[in-house]
């Protein structure tokens, strides 16, 4: 005789029967509502909703809206600091520092294009001060290791690259080449074919990284 599966209750499921969350699939939601209406615009119940969960079991999971808003922002800049260490790591030790200095600079914007709003919530929150912003400077900026600017201390030390301080080239590749693969909008208006080509994104990421990199050299 086969067991009737068992009824479940009328009303809201209990905690016990909530999904599974996906912590890394919640964040990129969260951090792409963050970037596309900022703080203030951003719902922790709309937030809930396009992650599929309920609105109750994101905020037992992240607390406030400040705390997801770090959770999101963390999320975002550590997958860019891996990804660029790991392809730094990856070049052959007889690589010059300009041709690896070229690579996190590809590596860095072809991460920018895939997971474009992490940029976008900088630029947002670069705006104005406050304590968003500090943040961001503070745990990111100062207290962390980015392959960008050992490699430029690299290169400065032999003598290859001009004694520049790493706040102006990395803000030219992170907003300035960062805006052609995370403003997808405005570079479909500029330049309708690039978006068309097949190889346009990684051309236009390409001619971008070595126009800083050339920029760089002595």
């Amino acid at each position: 005789m086969t067991t009737p599966p068992p009824q479940r209750r009328p009303g809201r499921p209990a905690q016990g029967d909530a999904p599974a969350l996906s912590e890394d699939a919640c964040l990129d939601v969260a951090l792409a509502a963050f970037a596309e209406r900022g703080f203030e615009g951003a719902s922790i119940r709309e937030i809930a909703r396009a992650a599929g969960i309920s609105h109750g079991l994101l905020a037992m999971r992240f607390g406030s809206k400040q705390a997801l808003w770090i959770a999101a922002v963390d999320h975002g800049m550590m997958r860019l600091n891996r990804r660029m260490i790991a392809t730094t790591r990856a070049l052959p030790a007889a690589a010059s520092v300009a041709d690896r200095m070229l690579a996190a600079c590809i590596d860095f914007l072809e991460s920018l294009a895939e997971f474009p709003a992490i940029i976008q919530v900088v630029n947002i929150e670069g705006t104005q001060p406050g304590e968003r912003l500090d943040y961001i400077v503070q745990t990111f900026f100062r207290g962390q290791d980015w392959p960008f600017t050992a490699l430029l201390a690299e290169g400065q030390a032999q003598g290859v690259f001009r004694d520049v301080h790493v706040t102006v080239p990395f803000t030219l590749l992170a907003h300035g080449a960062g805006a052609l693969v995370a403003l997808r909008p405005l570079m479909a208006a500029v330049s309708p074919r690039t978006g068309k080509e097949p190889d346009g994104l990684a051309r236009t990421i390409e001619a971008a990284a070595s126009l800083i990199v050339r920029g760089l050299l002595r």
